[in-house]
């Protein structure tokens, strides 16, 4: 693994070499970003401390109410409603740290799986994607692997190279000055990648299929998007461009799901499920309304 970082006012110090002195990350356990915090003891005495980036955008605070999300069988597949569903369904997906906590149909389950989720995935690590790279005496573009956003402690950007990259890499990199080709974000597919997340989660919190016209097109949104051709140009509904996600700071707590009300800097406050306590995805559902611990049941009031 080898670090680029650049301070605001120092040259860019490009693949500086290094040793990793601790790191927490995927081998501490599942759920917890590639490279979450990293230490590095350079080749030239010094210490590169790292970090994932600081989020970014409107501040908003949360507090997690204690409900228990516990594996549960619709009966149905949640999404498409195809009965008698036999696909284990990772919530979150598998691929950032999801248990199995329902069962779906096959097709939703390897549609979404290998399609839409990948997206959402590159979002949760902080990654750039598989990146094309050029530079020094070598011709030509070249794979250079995935690269991983990090800040040090004093917010300078990082980048660390992972994965499979073209055998010259090493010396193309050494050549002092490299050009990186980064993937387009797909952001239609991380939208509905967050999308049906939230969703089967909503569902699982509630325990039920809800068949409310909010629920239905929500639906009818991730059925489409699962039948749509591959490279086929689509928009996304009003609906499902309302439905935000927002990231923490926290550290991870691989495998949480629970429910957070959040309260936005006007005082005005709202629900969204929040996934190993790193992100978080408005409710997706109508509005629910949370009993506190010994307030009188309306329901159960008698006169």
């Amino acid at each position: 693994m080898e670090a680029g970082a650049e301070a605001s006012a120092a040259p860019p110090k490009i693949g500086q070499p290094g040793v990793i002195a601790s790191v927490t990350g995927h081998g501490t356990a599942r759920g917890i970003p590639e490279a979450h915090h990293l230490s590095l003891q350079m080749d030239d005495g010094s210490v590169l401390e790292t970090r994932m980036p600081t989020p970014q955008g409107v501040k908003i605070s949360g507090g997690l109410l204690p409900v228990n999300v516990e594996y549960f069988n619709f009966g149905e597949c949640p999404i498409c409603l195809v009965p008698s569903p036999s696909s284990r369904e990772h919530v979150p997906p598998h691929c950032i740290g999801g248990n199995v906590r329902t069962l779906t149909c096959e097709r939703c389950n390897n549609e979404f799986g290998s399609r839409f989720e990948p997206h959402l995935q590159t979002w949760y690590e902080r990654s750039l994607g598989r990146v094309r790279i050029s530079g020094g005496d070598v011709r030509g573009r070249r794979n250079g692997g995935q690269y991983l956003y990090r800040e040090t402690l004093t917010g300078e950007y990082v980048l660390f190279q992972t994965g499979r990259s073209d055998p010259n890499f090493d010396r193309m990199v050494q050549g002092g000055r490299i050009e990186i080709t980064v993937p387009e974000f797909n952001e239609k597919a991380f939208r509905l990648a967050a999308l049906k997340t939230g969703y089967v989660a909503a569902c699982l919190i509630m325990k039920e299929v809800p068949r409310t016209e909010r629920a239905t097109a929500i639906r009818a949104e991730l059925v489409a998007a699962r039948d749509r051709d591959r490279g086929e140009d689509y928009e996304l509904s009003a609906l499902a461009r309302s439905i935000q996600v927002s990231r923490t700071a926290a550290d991870p707590v691989p495998g949480e799901i629970a429910l957070a009300e959040m309260t936005e800097a006007d005082g005005s406050t709202f629900f969204a499920v929040s996934f190993n306590r790193v992100f978080a995805v408005d409710w997706p559902l109508d509005p629910i309304f949370i009993r506190e611990a010994g307030a009188p049941d309306p329901a159960r009031t008698q006169s």
